[in-house]
């Protein structure tokens, strides 16, 4: 069982940590690492079937789509991997592991993500399908946008409580970006720069929060 991990006082060790990080992806392995990966992979090889079907241009509106659509499948992976997982109530037991358990899925998420985007991006931008390329610094936009989507996941998670409002709001972040912020903000450094700083203080908070025994009390139920 991964609860057992800790010292009791809000610390883990090196080996603690190593041992923890390992279970933790063990555990989310399917859902947390695959499915990123795989669904990166996928969106690559229809492009590429695209472009030999209907050409460049056909192929490049179409990516334009799927693309978009990457972001969401890691948000609602991150979610799954967050409350997903019976074993992750068990550490709420235990202040310092639930926190710890949280926020590693989250490193672990976040990993998978970039890779499975990096995934579908080199293929695309090799094929020229990459709509308004910018070369290979456009690869800061879907390495960004799964980024963004485990940040608010990750938030999500605790502030929502329940798994399903936590994909509503993943799902709800993720049109905002889709249709509203990513079409009328074009520059590169602050389509991502601006959420990315935003989410990261959220999740600061969050993290700080999760540490706190009110938190703890009401996972157990104690508030109800």
């Amino acid at each position: 069982m991964d609860a057992g991990y800790g010292s009791g006082n809000g610390r883990l060790t090196g080996s603690q940590l190593r041992a923890l990080a390992a279970a933790q992806t063990w555990r989310v392995r399917a859902v947390g690492i695959v499915v990123p990966v795989a669904v990166g992979a996928c969106i690559a090889a229809v492009g590429a079937c695209w472009v030999l079907a209907a050409g460049a241009m056909a192929a490049t509106h179409a990516m334009l789509a799927f693309t978009q659509a990457y972001p969401l499948a890691v948000g609602v992976c991150a979610v799954a991997v967050f409350t997903g997982d019976p074993l992750v109530e068990v550490q709420a037991a235990t202040l310092a592991e639930f926190r710890a358990v949280q926020t590693l899925r989250g490193a672990i998420v976040l990993a998978a993500a970039a890779v499975g985007a990096l995934v579908m991006f080199v293929p695309l931008e090799a094929l020229g399908l990459v709509y308004r390329d910018i070369g290979w610094a456009g690869a800061i936009t879907p390495v960004g946008g799964a980024t963004l989507m485990v940040l608010a996941a990750y938030a999500a998670a605790a502030l929502a409580g329940s798994s399903r409002s936590a994909a509503l709001v993943v799902v709800a972040v993720w049109l905002f970006f889709a249709l509203v912020w990513d079409p009328n903000v074009p520059q590169l450094v602050l389509q991502r720069g601006l959420p990315l700083l935003v989410l990261c203080l959220l999740c600061a908070c969050v993290w700080r929060a999760l540490g706190a025994s009110e938190y703890a009390w009401r996972k157990l139920g104690g508030a109800r």
